[in-house]
């Protein structure tokens, strides 16, 4: 009986060694690109991710991890508005009472 307790114990500290070697790193998040709004990643079951920018309206993969991009927006700002052609500014009107 002990014997099969000895070997039940080796074995599952010899699974044990085997997962936390086979295991794939934990990554952070890559670059400048994870916070960008303009950014569709893919995360891969085996710790690898795919990078696309999709600024302009096209969809271009990032090879690289970007450490500064003129076309940056973080996704957690509210978005600016922008005033489109001639229309006037709306000012608020107060009531006077």
């Amino acid at each position: 009986m002990t014997t099969i307790l000895w070997w039940a114990i080796v074995i599952a500290l010899a699974r044990l060694i085997r997962y936390v070697r086979t295991k794939p790193p934990r990554r952070s998040q890559r670059g400048l690109c994870a916070q960008c709004a303009f950014v569709h990643m893919q995360y891969g079951a085996t710790g690898r991710n795919a990078v696309f920018c999709t600024f302009g309206g096209r969809l271009r993969e990032v090879k690289l991890d970007v450490l500064y991009c003129t076309d940056y927006r973080n996704r957690n700002t509210p978005p600016r508005l922008v005033r489109v052609g001639f229309a006037p500014e709306i000012q608020s009107v107060e009531s006077k009472a």
